[in-house]
């Protein structure tokens, strides 16, 4: 210990990595099978460094063989302890060949401790190592077939596999078992006389390889990024060098300059310098990162296009086009949500179903990659359904286009062409390029959805203006068929809730009207919307405004539990498109759970609370009519439902009807018929109304009726 050798240095190096990285793989790897076995890795192969210190710290030979045989009578299991790590991972175990291992390393470990094994020291002036026997020689002959079975059947898995991640995980696992097998072989030529020292010491570098390989997924490949910092240091050595030469220059004349010279010099030498680092070095940095560079001024010209773009067709194509242009991608692909019902469509006319499990992944991602689900068996558990997608839609990776929490667009890209998997960099491009197209997709669609929705009722109205003049019966046909396509607004499936029984009765008066229901629900919803709105006037004009109003609830979603902001946001996409019109509404949202019900009114008739003991309360909280003249805060009321109350909306031309006598029906007396049939289910009381309003003989109905009630059951 007087003479500190520094080639002792690497085999404590090696011991530190290797029990550092056996923890990382034990503590990072979650106790799998594959990380306990990654440990025993780095514990077999650095076994060899207890000896190399042990030679530098002890003369007395005798001691030194008696370490030398205790160590090797662990390391003769290393190359069964290397068949089972290896044959786990790469996922081809053979147990024939692992019991096989394991005899052979027992027969060898009975000879370790006879001369047959190790006999003497040779001696350095690194060190001394151990003479090897014929026991020690069959040893090596050992791994050396351990060594090539192992290389066989990398080369076997890696030809199979076709996901690229792991494809190169594999690498990573080959390179490591190389090198590993190079650095022991090492040690034979000082074992036989010949001065070389042992590369085993430097053990620590495979299993640095190796457990970055088991435990990092998302791999880089080393090899281009030494490309790149080689080229990096020749071009920076293009300042560094000179500046050397010129320092020595100036060294060696430094007292034969006068301080004029000098200072000229030393300006001169400054503002090459700063010349080179303002100007030189920013292009050369462009060089090496030429990539980059060229995906940043995509981005600038996607972002400057997007203001002149015409329609959504223009937005789609430019996009994908930028995708394969930039990123050399097989194929890119645009799917766009089509109304509300989930079915996405892209350019092609093709489509994806998406359930709503797999939206509720996509919208907590914002980039999916196929290779790395399937690499990691955690991932692939929780992204079964994304797996999915990838197949119906052909694609390798899905980017998600999320508006304020809503899923309105899925990107689709296939592999490279080069097959290579895609850097950080264009992952970023991608993401940048998305969200910027987010907000344009957004408008284009709901304007698109609206003027598609316009267009189609001015067709309607328009031929139905034609056949009118020609014949009159066939402007009957045509009435049943635009009442067809408003009745098909309405909602189709009413709920069927344990907590909540749903009814509601429509009929307008010219087969088209402007009253209007929705209800918002979807399955496993902790809340429920309803919606009641009535246009003014009749007819054609006032179902299209129905129908705009439809398609301006596309988005209640995101509102559902504010009716107040729903409002706002249904008047801010109605704006000058209503005309002359006006828009009484009333929108509440019930929390299934607690009953408790939050409610917004904009000029409409007051909500109707029926209590199970039939008491009556009217609830309407403040808020204007939605027309373009005037903006309005709508206020939110809150109440709540008990077991067996029902709540009731309705527009006014439930009350406005004339009885026989020539007298209004009212609210009054249509309050009370209320509360005289308290007792009926939510279908009942509906019908009720409905039979003793709409349909009883005399009464003479002037405006579209239309009924909701709802009753509530804990």
């Amino acid at each position: 210990m007087d003479n500190f050798s520094t080639f002792i240095i690497p085999p404590i190096l090696c011991l530190v990595t290797g029990y550092f990285l056996a923890t990382i793989s034990v503590i990072w790897g979650k106790v799998k099978k594959e990380s306990i076995l990654l440990a025993l890795i780095c514990f077999w192969w650095t076994l060899l460094s207890y000896s190399f210190i042990y030679h530098n710290i002890e003369t007395d030979q005798a001691r030194v063989m008696t370490v030398e045989r205790i160590v090797h009578t662990f390391y003769v299991f290393a190359p069964f302890v290397s068949i089972a790590f290896f044959q786990v991972t790469i996922d081809r175990v053979n147990k024939a060949v692992l019991f096989g291992s394991l005899v052979i390393s027992t027969a060898l470990a009975f000879f370790v401790r006879t001369p047959y094994y190790f006999y003497g020291f040779y001696t350095y002036r690194w060190g001394m190592i151990a003479r090897g026997g014929v026991a020690f020689q069959a040893f090596s002959l050992y791994g050396i077939a351990v060594s090539v079975y192992l290389f066989i059947i990398f080369f076997k898995r890696i030809r199979e596999e076709e996901n690229h991640l792991i494809r190169l995980k594999l690498f990573y696992l080959f390179a490591a078992c190389f090198i590993y097998a190079v650095f022991t072989f090492t040690n034979c030529p000082a074992m036989h006389g010949i001065d070389f020292y042992p590369l085993s010491n430097f053990i620590f570098i495979p299993l640095g390889i190796m457990t970055y390989g088991v435990l990092k997924y998302r791999l880089v490949r080393i090899g281009s990024v030494f490309q790149m910092f080689v080229f990096w240091l020749a071009f920076s050595s293009m300042i560094a060098i000179p500046n050397y030469f010129i320092f020595i220059l100036i060294k060696n004349n430094f007292m034969r300059l006068n301080s004029v010279r000098l200072v000229i010099i030393f300006l001169i030498w400054y503002f090459v310098n700063y010349y080179y680092f303002i100007k030189i070095q920013p292009l050369i940095n462009q060089l090496f990162n030429r990539r980059n560079y060229n995906l940043s001024r995509m981005e600038k010209i996607f972002i400057k296009d997007l203001a002149m773009l015409k329609n959504l067709d223009d937005l789609i194509f430019q996009m994908t086009e930028m995708l394969k242009r930039a990123l050399h991608v097989e194929y890119a692909s645009l799917y766009i949500r089509r109304g509300y019902a989930g079915g996405y469509i892209d350019s092609q006319g093709k489509s994806l179903n998406i359930e709503i499990e797999t939206e509720q992944v996509l919208l907590n991602g914002n980039f999916f990659e196929k290779s790395l689900i399937e690499s990691d068996e955690e991932l692939n558990d929780s992204m079964g359904p994304v797996l999915h997608l990838f197949n119906s839609s052909r694609s390798e990776y899905i980017v998600p286009l999320v508006h304020q929490n809503e899923l309105i667009a899925i990107l689709a890209l296939k592999k490279k062409i080069n097959r290579e998997s895609l850097k950080d960099k264009e992952v970023e491009f991608i993401c940048n390029l998305s969200y910027y197209a987010t907000i344009a997709l957004a408008n284009s669609v709901m304007y698109q959805n609206l003027s598609d929705m316009k267009d189609n009722l001015e067709k309607i109205v328009e031929e139905r203006t034609a056949v009118i003049e020609k014949q009159k019966y066939n402007m009957e046909s045509d009435i049943q068929l635009a009442r067809k396509i408003q009745m098909a607004l309405l909602p189709a499936n009413i709920p069927d809730l344990k907590k909540l029984k749903i009814a509601f009765k429509y009929e307008p008066i010219m087969g088209v009207g402007g009253d209007f229901i929705d209800i918002h629900y979807r399955e496993g919803m902790n809340e429920l919307g309803l919606f009641i709105c009535d246009v003014s006037g009749h007819g054609a004009s006032s179902a299209m405004i129905a129908s705009m109003v439809k398609m301006s609830l596309n988005s209640w979603g995101k509102f559902i539990k504010s009716p107040a902001r729903a409002f706002a946001e249904i008047k801010n996409l109605l704006r000058g498109k209503i005309g002359d019109n006006f828009i009484t509404a009333y929108m509440c949202c019930i929390d299934l759970k607690s009953g408790v019900i939050t409610s917004a009114c904009a000029g409409h008739p007051a909500m109707v609370i029926i209590r199970k003991n039939s008491e009556i309360e009217l609830v309407k909280p403040s808020g204007l009519i939605l027309f373009d003249l005037k903006d309005s805060v709508y206020e939110e009321a809150r109440s709540v439902l008990n077991d067996g109350d029902k709540l009731v909306l309705y527009t006014d031309g439930v009350f406005e009807t004339i009885n026989s006598a020539g007298e209004m029906i009212g609210v009054e007396r249509f309050i009370q018929m209320l509360k005289e049939n308290y007792y009926l289910n939510a279908e009942g009381l509906c019908q009720k109304i409905y039979n003793d309003i709409f349909t009883f003989p005399g009464n003479i109905i002037e405006d579209d009726f239309a009924l909701l009630v709802a009753e509530y059951r804990d």
